[in-house]
């Protein structure tokens, strides 16, 4: 397959954008790659990172692209798998312990640190709301996170988020619990429980 192909197909997988080490990693030159980026007039949104012209900038998908570590969490994440009729105002996303965070907080995205072992527990994928995947914990990882977090949450957004999941026909129990043990928060997931069920 020609580089062009190549650089053709990887614009369409991710929706418009390209990244310099996908390509690299398909075997295209940087030179090709530059080439390609200058005569589509993609624009440079991060260090080796370009988007087309027409194609709608995706925060999160950006940020996911630039920082294939993080894991969107708390608010973003109750919002992508409506529990959460507000979107935050800043994404959340969470790292490991000993993740250099410092450019994204600088960048206004909320982080929140967990202990290396925790990092993929719940750990799925989701479409943000233009169709791109990003990585995401699920709801019941959502849901342990925020009753850990419960004082530093907005009580609206808590309360509408656990009303909707223990609403929601999908709800996994037996993972919410493996969750909440896990992260030492299952009396309080228990309470909470023995109430909305």
């Amino acid at each position: 397959m020609g580089e062009r192909n190549i650089l053709d197909r990887l614009l369409e997988v991710q929706n418009g954008y390209i990244r310099l080490v996908d390509a690299q990693n398909e075997g295209v030159s940087k030179h090709s790659v530059w080439d390609y980026v200058r005569k589509n007039e993609m624009e440079k949104i991060a260090p080796g990172i370009y988007i087309l012209p027409d194609a709608w900038e995706d925060r999160l998908y950006s940020i996911q692209l630039r920082n294939r570590k993080i894991v969107f969490s708390h608010e973003t994440a109750l919002y992508i798998h409506n529990l959460s009729d507000r979107e935050p105002f800043s994404p959340v996303i969470t790292v490991g312990r000993g993740y250099n965070a410092k450019h994204l907080k600088d960048n206004g995205i909320v982080v929140h640190t967990v202990r290396q072992e925790w990092l993929e527990l719940g750990l799925t994928k989701a479409q943000t709301f233009t169709g791109n995947t990003v990585r995401i914990y699920d709801k019941e990882r959502c849901i342990c996170d925020i009753i850990k977090n419960k004082k530093r949450m907005d009580i609206q957004v808590f309360q509408k988020a656990l009303t909707s999941y223990f609403s929601d026909s999908e709800k996994n129990i037996h993972n919410l619990m493996e969750y909440a043990g896990i992260m030492g928060v299952s009396d309080k997931v228990r309470q909470y429980t023995e109430v909305l069920l």
